[in-house]
């Protein structure tokens, strides 16, 4: 069965006492190939803790995840790499993820090498043609990535996630804190990017006005929990 399935996931973390906090309690998600959901809340609500599941870096302290019909609970970091090609994700603290030392073109390169068959110069025209949509000037390809500023960094590993053409992209904030212009341009990026190819999307943010100009479905989530969903139409 293709398509994400989270079923009745828990994840519990330990205070500076010692003391246990559920941080995701019970939740159930599915998304469907090719469809555009929104995860809205206040900070602290388990939103990233959900990510963080879906994309492996952490494991569930029960329930399932299911991507594309296969239980991902048991899987191995290199079971993991495996799938790479199939499922991105982008986080707000996009420096992390990037290898400071390598310019820009390298950081997406390395990543284009190893997990598609584009060849060297393909690669090249599906890097400069990204930099283009994501209103990036074209010499930053040549600037070590700790020289470039937090939300060039963002737009770079968005970049670097839509370059492979996943089937699926986990989007952890990825416009707070940019500037209007950048926002914008990040989000019509995603717009058309999943027009075009029919990538499903999860796009975790606090910001309502984007999750409804982008979403086909909007969940709500408060203290681990997801309390409401419609869609945009107000289904």
């Amino acid at each position: 069965m293709d398509g994400i399935l989270v079923e009745n996931l828990c994840k519990y973390y330990s205070n500076s006492s010692g003391e246990k906090f559920c941080a995701l309690q019970t939740v159930n998600l599915r998304i469907a190939s090719g469809e555009f959901v929104s995860l809205v809340g206040e900070s602290g609500c388990g939103k990233s803790t959900l990510a963080r599941i879906l994309i492996g870096a952490e494991r569930p302290d029960s329930g399932k995840f299911l991507l594309d019909g296969e239980d991902t609970t048991t899987w191995t970091y290199h079971q993991w790499r495996l799938r790479r090609h199939k499922l991105q994700a982008v986080f707000q603290d996009a420096a992390g993820t990037l290898n400071p030392c390598l310019s820009a073109y390298k950081n997406v390169e390395i990543a284009l090498a190893s997990l598609t068959k584009l060849s060297r110069s393909q690669r090249h025209d599906r890097i400069l043609e990204l930099m283009e949509r994501t209103n990036m000037r074209e010499e930053l390809l040549e600037v070590p990535v700790r020289q470039l500023s937090g939300g060039e960094q963002r737009r770079l590993a968005l970049l670097r996630a839509l370059s492979i053409n996943p089937s699926y992209l986990v989007l952890d904030e990825v416009i707070s804190g940019l500037d209007l212009i950048s926002s914008h341009s990040v989000l019509s990026l995603l717009e058309q990017y999943h027009k075009e190819l029919g990538c499903a999307c999860l796009f975790i943010t606090h910001d309502r006005d984007s999750a409804y100009r982008v979403s086909d479905r909007i969940i709500e989530m408060r203290q681990g929990s997801m309390i409401l969903e419609g869609s945009r139409k107000g289904g």
